[in-house]
């Protein structure tokens, strides 16, 4: 289909991308490798849809793209209420010098080699919690580890109580679900105002605690950061404690799921892991291409541009489909073959350019520990079910539940 013809206005084009569809849902990718093939650079009411891997990697790398015009967005759909306060001053909606400064502050003390350091701790975690199911009977993977795990880690990392972590976790629901494209119902909405302003208040509290009584977590860390005499304020601190824990628990809950689906849906693979563990770093990396949990992430042209020969005026929003890209041909010899070998790891589930994911290392970390513990207890692992329930999401991707069952 050429620009002639979707650019005719009495001969409007079928809806190619529709992500709000069960079918879409259940399983995007025979839609989105049409949507690839016939308009990959595809305009709708939302702004403009890519789906090739070089579109997607050029916006993500590039500087004529960034987040200005995501908080009139937000406001537009949230009100001024504690939701739009908190979400709208997430560093990863802004653009340099200010995303600079926060992501250099906060990665000072959310680093890599913290991170790693968790790896024996987050394996008695998941031991813990693995002890606790009746593999005999079955169990669902995502009720049992993939759920709390992600709130537990965050949690010791970040120095919470243990006794709070349910609470944190619970208040992460309703915060995620407004990170859709809007309008939302007002009962969605004030769910998750109050869910922010409860959050946002138990954070300043917990700041205060380790200012007068700093320890070794996570949140001290951030509070001592500094860079040429600068620090995180008081606000920015609150936005960056509950990004953590929010960006981190319920995308973690759902690449561990999808990754075990995927798995346990090609028998070769999981059996391959069995044999040889020491491909689990690889076999997430190709999960994470496969199907990752975040599908999608924004941008706005900053500039008038062109993409592939087609006009974006400055101010309009372009969103990158991260699942399609990743299973464009173009780039990976048959992308939809699940294939733990594949040399070829340079996906882009985590996003790129400056915005590329701060939880990463943490995101594979417990995806890698997660496999690798049920792959060590339960090498004969099938699923229990012949079909999965699917998130009401277009923005993150995961299975409600991951029945399992040991033969």
């Amino acid at each position: 289909m050429g620009d002639t013809k979707l650019d005719d206005e009495t001969s409007p084009p079928p809806k190619l991308y529709d992500p709000a569809a069960p079918a879409f849902r259940k399983n995007p990718f025979p839609l989105l490798h049409r949507l690839r093939e016939v308009d990959p650079i595809h305009r709708t009411s939302w702004g403009w849809i890519l789906s090739r891997y070089r579109d997607c990697a050029k916006v993500l790398a590039s500087r004529e793209f960034g987040m200005r015009g995501i908080r009139d967005r937000l406001r537009a759909a949230l009100g001024d209420g504690a939701a739009f306060e908190f979400i709208s001053q997430r560093f990863q909606f802004m653009d340099p010098p200010e995303h600079a400064r926060i992501r250099s502050l906060t990665t000072k003390a959310f680093s890599a080699r913290r991170v790693l350091d968790m790896r024996a701790r987050v394996q008695r975690l998941v031991d813990q919690l693995l002890d606790d199911v009746d593999s005999a009977r079955g169990f669902d993977v995502i009720k049992a580890v993939a759920y709390p795990l992600p709130a537990w880690v965050i949690s010791e990392m970040l120095g919470t109580p243990v006794e709070d972590r349910e609470r944190l976790a619970a208040w992460t629901a309703p915060i995620t679900r407004l990170q859709e494209p809007g309008p939302f119902d007002p009962t969605l909405l004030a769910a998750g105002d109050s869910a922010a302003a409860q959050f946002m208040e138990y954070v300043r509290g917990l700041i205060d605690d380790r200012r007068r009584r700093p320890g070794e977590d996570l949140l001290s860390a951030l509070i001592a950061a500094e860079e040429s005499g600068d620090r995180l304020s008081l606000e920015e601190l609150v936005a960056g404690v509950i990004f953590l824990f929010n960006a981190g628990h319920h995308t973690t809950r759902d690449l561990i799921g999808n990754a075990l689906v995927a798995l346990l849906q090609r028998r070769d693979q999981w059996d391959l892991l069995v044999s040889e563990p020491s491909l689990i770093p690889d076999a997430v990396e190709e999960c994470l291409r496969y199907d990752p949990s975040i599908t999608r992430t924004p941008r706005f042209a900053l500039m008038d541009t062109e993409l592939d020969g087609r006009k974006v005026a400055a101010g309009e929003p372009v969103t990158c489909l991260l699942n399609a890209a990743n299973r464009d041909p173009e780039r990976f010899p048959e992308p939809d073959r699940l294939d733990v070998r594949r040399a070829d790891k340079d996906h882009l589930a985590f996003g790129g350019g400056i915005h590329f994911c701060l939880g990463a290392t943490l995101a594979r970390l417990e995806t890698e520990v997660v496999l690798g513990s049920l792959l060590r207890r339960y090498p004969g692992l099938q699923l229990a079910a012949d079909e999965l329930e699917w998130r009401e999401s277009i923005t993150y991707r995961g299975p409600v539940t991951v029945p399992v069952k040991d033969t």
